[in-house]
């Protein structure tokens, strides 16, 4: 009789969570809980009646991710270490753009480049160019003659369902813009929108507005048909403060620094085959140049892409599917005028990409995943005096790749084994391996992980490659993650790692000051991250720290700190972030982030023989707070909040000695917003 009703009860509890359990995709997307029902005693199961429906925290880290491993697993068995920023938790926050959004996740960071671009950092090292992929719905929207991507009001925050980040590497999966991380960003898709979207945000800072973006987007699945149209217009500035360069001139940013963004996503899909186009069109306004003021007044420079897919999964059998891909990609990044002693910059690139991916499921515990890939780089020179350095103005690369990927479920451990062959025709062969070893036992969970990386020089590194010719540079990094869910509503979470980076790429001029790429030295960081996370129906708080070191690594001239054996330029060694919000009453809640910098580091001066100066910069507290309330008015919600409440005035540091001072971010900004979702009627 007691075999009978353990049974029952076992069967209960397993249809209950089966019926909670939403699509793979979804943002909240939620596995049974790991518990083995059938080893528990009849005592056990009757304590457990009431376990059945997940907490708002175990929808959460329960959800299915595949960007770690292609198999979808859930974010603490994925094997690398993950951050995942939900819908919810964006909207919540009022966040402005995408600055606002991943520097709460732990050890990511912003520096300035040239020309007042802001790019990211990551645990300590700067990776804007071309070690750090940002895909938006599949494609990557790195630019293929540096590999950078440009961040502030760039791309559509309120149309984004989720992101998911690597924060290390993804060169096994993705090639070599992944070196140090991966941020995939997911937008709302057909049957998210089910109707008509509109929104509209606004920023005031002290003295101008600081954006004012509109958001449309409309989207239906009928059967075995979906589509989906998304657009974004905007208008904002990156500060309204006053830039000063090192020869002590000025310019007011104010209406000098626009971030003007134009962009479109549309989607289609019939049964499995689907298609994408997305045109990007980002106009920046700068004034600062390579560092010194432009004296001729700031000037426009553009960053303008289209991406293009299709792609069709072929069901070969029920454990077999292959997956043809295509892609293709043209880019006129950095697009601006001459000035003073700088040239014009007008070329254009696109990449001609073919994928086929086979998956094949041997059984529910073990799974494959390998295939190739190919593409073909051109570039094109549309300024008459300017040629590559084949003395053309037209250069054309290939490249062709094979992977393959294992993944083992065991009742004690999972393992995860694959590696990646990159062939290119200019720079040569690369091979990255990964091994990763990740658990979960009920409450606790842990992840073992080593992994090969590397960065493929772009086309400009190739172009602008010395005497010595330019090759990857390779990566390898160790990581270790322990987590422990302390209740159903709240988890911790810590991370080591240790990053080792040979003949990294490096950028230099020389004696006629002529721009240059080499293979110098070593480098990396080590550093440890940890996060504590609470989650119920009142709401959510999530308080994490990061911090890093290179004490013990080798370093490049350009980016190392002479006063700091453990600090690198730009980015603070202590970080601590927080991420709060309290549903005080049904539609109504109040929302606080914070992002607390520890000293930084960064080159304000130049002396009388031309000597950078460097200076150790006070630590900058980051508080900002966020009203949203979705009013009785169906399918309307509203919102407004302040940024840098305290008016700190941030500002970016150039994070390697190129001659740039600090950047100032806009002032204290009162941000307003406002959405409204039209439903489509369901059919039945």
């Amino acid at each position: 009789m007691n075999r009978i009703r353990v049974f029952f009860y076992a069967t209960v509890l397993w249809f209950t969570n089966a019926n909670l359990t939403f699509a793979q995709t979804d943002t909240v997307a939620v596995k049974k809980d790991t518990l083995d029902y059938y080893d528990m005693s009849l005592d056990q199961l009757l304590k457990l009646k009431a376990h059945g429906v997940p907490s708002e925290l175990e929808k959460l880290i329960n959800s299915l991710i595949s960007v770690a491993s292609k198999k979808p697993l859930n974010v603490r068995e994925s094997p690398s270490i993950v951050s995942l920023i939900t819908e919810e938790e964006i909207k919540n926050s009022g966040a402005r753009d995408l600055i606002d959004v991943l520097r709460l996740v732990p050890g990511i960071d912003f520096g300035v480049d040239v020309e007042g671009q802001v790019g990211i950092g990551v645990r300590g090292n700067w990776a804007h160019e071309g070690k750090v992929l940002v895909l938006l719905d599949g494609q990557e929207m790195n630019e293929i003659l540096f590999a950078t991507t440009q961040f502030g009001n760039h791309y559509p925050i309120e149309q984004i369902k989720k992101i998911e980040v690597i924060r290390g590497p993804g060169s096994a999966i993705y090639g070599g813009f992944a070196e140090y991380g991966v941020i995939n960003i997911i937008t709302r898709q057909a049957e998210d929108i089910n109707g008509l979207t509109i929104s509209g945000t606004y920023g005031q800072m002290e003295k101008d507005y600081g954006r004012r973006n509109a958001n449309i987007s409309i989207g239906k699945k009928n059967g075995d048909f979906a589509f989906s149209l998304s657009g974004m217009i905007g208008q904002g500035q990156r500060s309204d403060q006053t830039y000063t360069d090192f020869a002590d001139t000025s310019y007011n940013m104010t209406g000098n620094s626009s971030l003007n963004p134009k962009y479109f996503n549309a989607a289609f899909a019939y049964k499995g085959l689907s298609f994408r186009c997305i045109g990007d069109f980002y106009d920046t306004k700068v004034g600062d140049g390579y560092g010194n003021v432009i004296k001729s007044g700031a000037v426009i420079e553009s960053f303008n892409s289209i991406f293009y897919e299709l792609k069709y999964p072929i069901q070969i059998s029920e454990k077999f599917t292959l997956t043809p891909r295509v892609n293709y990609k043209t880019q006129t990044p950095w697009l601006s005028p001459s000035y003073d002693q700088k040239t014009a910059y007008n070329r254009n690139a696109n990449r001609a990409t073919g994928n086929l991916t086979a998956s094949w499921n041997i059984n529910r515990h073990i799974n494959f995943v390998f295939g190739t890939e190919t593409y073909q780089d051109k570039a094109t020179d549309y300024t008459d005096s300017s040629f590559f350095a084949n003395r053309t103005q037209h250069v054309s690369y290939f490249n062709y790749t094979f992977f393959a990927q294992g993944l083992i479920k065991t009742r004690v451990v999972n393992f995860i084994v694959g590696a990646r062959y990159d062939k290119h025709n200019a720079y040569g062969e690369a091979f990255v391996p990964r091994i990763g070893i990740t658990k979960k036992y009920n409450k606790f969970h842990f992840k073992a992980l080593y992994s090969g990386a590397f960065r493929a020089p772009a086309i400009e590194n190739i172009n602008y490659a010395d005497s010595g010719g330019i090759r990857p540079e390779l990566t390898q990094v160790l990581e270790l993650e322990l987590g422990y869910q302390v209740t159903r509503k709240s988890i911790l979470t810590a991370n080591v790692y240790d990053i080792t980076t040979n003949n990294p790429i490096v950028y230099y001029t020389d004696t006629t000051n002529a721009d240059h790429y080499t293979n110098s030295g070593h480098s990396g960081s080590q550093g440890i991250e940890a996060e504590y996370r609470i989650k119920d129906k009142w709401g959510y708080v999530a308080l994490n720290y990061a911090f890093y070191t290179v004490a013990n690594k080798g370093k490049i001239h350009e980016y190392e700190v002479s006063q700091s054996s453990s600090s690198l330029l730009a980015f603070a060694n202590h970080r601590l972030n927080l991420n709060a919000c309290w549903k005080v009453a049904k539609g109504l809640s109040l929302n606080a982030t914070a992002s607390y910098y520890g000293s930084r580091w960064a080159y304000t001066s130049v002396d009388s023989l031309g000597a950078s100066a460097l200076e150790k910069i006070d630590p900058t507290f980051l508080l900002n707070f966020f009203v949203k309330y979705d009013t009785p008015l169906k399918g309307l919600s509203i919102g407004a909040g302040c940024y840098d409440i305290l008016n700190q005035k941030f500002k970016y540091i150039q994070p390697y000695n190129g001659g740039h001072a600090m950047l100032p971010a806009s002032s204290r900004e009162i941000v307003f917003r406002m959405n409204y979702n039209l439903n489509f009627k369901k059919k039945n």
